[in-house]
Order: structure tokens, then C-alpha cells, then sequence
């Protein structure tokens, strides 16, 4: 039986750490994007670091999600907001294979929490919204190239031509 999932969210001294226990897949990416976007518009500047020491195992979705969630606090223009942290053994294990070990900034003390974590419930989205956030984050995949983009690239056509049959493979 696999272990169960969840997401909690603490405070630190620079901001808020999302802990992710057990595994990070398509169930649990929404929540995290909503929360890192709320995050991202506070006053203040707030960092969030994303602790994966207690991960076992990442989706492309959630990997996906990630890396979306990177490239939005860069465009922001708040460089170092964002971290990914754990063990480097852990880190490499799940973000090695997609080479986002490389792109994503890693840290490997875990962030000092600062007292209750909450739990961050699961986003319930419908079909449609779902599908959509899905096909998002492969197709920020796909754009690192290389085997990414021969994996993740026909996902992502594929659940476009599943959401708009019209729509054809254009990007999303």
C-alpha cells in the first residue's frame, strides 16, 4: 500500500516551507501551485522553500508544476524566492531523471520551521481545469528540449487534442 500523501505549509524566518510527505503527483500539484501563487503576490516578498525530504516519489505533473512555479518567481523578478530543499541523494533521486536538478534552485539544509504546520488540502478541480493544469505542466517539460521534449512533448499534444479537438497541437 503506498503511503499517503499529503501537503503541510509552516513558517520560517524568510517565509513559508511546504512539506511534501509521500508522494507529489497531479492529486496534490493545484493545491501547491495556488499556494506558491498566493506566495508569489504577497507584499514583502516572502521565500518558499519546498522541503522533499520526506518525498518518495514525484509526477511529471507535479515535477511540471515545479518548474512552472520556478519560472514564474524568476519572471517576477524576485530571483531566490523560491527553493527546493532536502537531502542531495533525494533531490537527485527525484529531480535527476528530467534533469530539473540542474535548472531548479536546491538547497540542502532543511528550512528551520517555525511553529504548527497545517495541512494544505487537495485543489478539487473539475475535469476540464484538471486536464488543463496537467497539459501546463507537461508543456513546461517539453520546452527543456532534449528527451524531455520527446517524452513530454506528444503529452502534452495529446491532452490538448483531448481538451479542444479543434485546437489540434498548438501550444497551450
Amino acid at each position: 500500500m503506498p503511503t499517503p500523501s499529503a501537503l503541510t505549509v509552516g513558517l520560517t524566518r524568510r517565509g513559508y516551507c511546504v512539506r511534501v510527505a509521500g508522494r507529489g503527483t497531479m492529486r496534490e500539484s493545484p493545491a501547491m501551485r495556488a499556494f506558491a501563487l498566493q506566495v508569489l503576490d504577497e507584499r514583502g516578498s516572502p521565500s518558499l522553500d519546498i522541503d522533499l525530504t520526506a518525498c518518495e516519489y514525484l509526477d511529471s505533473t507535479f515535477l511540471g508544476g515545479l518548474l512552472d512555479l520556478f519560472r514564474r518567481f524568476e519572471r517576477s523578478g524576485t530571483s531566490g524566492r523560491l527553493a527546493i530543499a532536502g537531502p542531495t541523494e533525494v533531490l537527485h533521486r527525484l529531480l535527476g531523471p528530467t534533469r530539473l536538478d540542474a535548472i531548479l534552485p536546491l538547497r540542502s539544509d532543511r528550512p528551520e520551521r517555525l511553529g504548527e504546520e497545517i495541512l494544505i488540502p487537495p485543489q478539487v478541480l473539475d475535469s476540464h481545469d484538471l486536464g488543463r493544469h496537467v497539459l501546463e505542466c507537461h508543456r513546461r517539460l517539453a520546452e527543456l528540449g532534449g528527451a524531455n521534449a520527446a517524452v513530454f512533448g506528444p503529452i502534452a499534444d495529446q491532452l490538448a487534442r483531448d481538451l479542444d479537438p479543434s485546437a489540434g497541437s498548438r501550444p497551450a
